[in-house]
């Protein structure tokens, strides 16, 4: 399918679309499983952090603040309600090393918003902590690609709607690309958008869902697919 002339405006999703996130927090889950081995079994440290997650998130939105919080909410649990110092300290250790971790842009992401600089208007459409996420982008380097960042409260039919109304375009004129099928891909196809999915191989549990059937989404493997497709 090629998308050329069809739209003048391209949303990008930013963790592990434009850069690699994903990965750091399994590592962080592997350090916190180890942290309280000696409470239960891997599977069992796991499973509890990411149901309280699952509780937190309403509460406190994304980011790596709400995983510290699960955390700690899981490690009280199984430590018997009373937190040891060594159990805290390891959880803050993690959480400290997980915000401040290596930045790593995705493999071929600056030669694709090159390419698309200047022939459409180019907006990253990210959830999470405000002042993570822009943290983030301000570390990538990619603001002089972009319009503008847009760090939204939640990724659904009713915020993709908003993010239309924002920018000025019916719903059917968004083109979103980005790695989660949950929050990139099935909202804006069910509001009569177009979406670009670009799979990542590491995909947090809260994301998954089944691929929706339409004629609107397109996948590819790379991000650099895409360049044919919207030139």
């Amino acid at each position: 399918m090629n998308l050329k002339g069809r739209f003048d405006t391209i949303f990008f999703d930013a963790d592990d679309t434009l850069w690699e996130n994903e990965a750091f927090f399994r590592a962080a889950e592997a350090q916190f499983t180890e942290l309280l081995a000696d409470y239960t079994e891997p599977e069992g440290v796991q499973e509890l952090l990411w149901r309280k997650q699952e509780d937190n998130i309403p509460l406190f939105g994304y980011g790596s603040k709400t995983y510290m919080i699960g955390m700690t909410d899981a490690a009280v649990e199984l430590c018997g309600g009373h937190l040891p110092d060594r159990i805290y300290h390891g959880v803050k250790r993690i959480i400290t090393d997980l915000a401040y971790h290596e930045f790593e842009l995705m493999d071929g992401v600056e030669e694709v918003l090159q390419a698309l600089h200047g022939r459409y208007r180019l907006i990253v459409a990210t959830k999470g902590d405000l002042p993570e996420q822009m943290n983030k982008y301000r570390l990538s380097g990619l603001d002089k690609y972009f319009h503008h960042c847009e760090v939204m409260e939640n990724k659904d039919e009713k915020n993709y709607i908003e993010l239309a109304r924002k920018h000025d375009l019916r719903p059917e004129q968004l083109l979103m690309i980005g790695n989660s099928v949950k929050s990139d891909i099935a909202p804006v196809v069910n509001i009569g958008g177009t979406a670009i999915h670009i799979p990542h191989e590491i995909v947090w549990v809260h994301e998954m869902m089944d691929m929706p059937e339409s004629d609107r989404i397109i996948e590819v493997q790379n991000i650099r697919e895409i360049v044919p497709i919207l030139l």
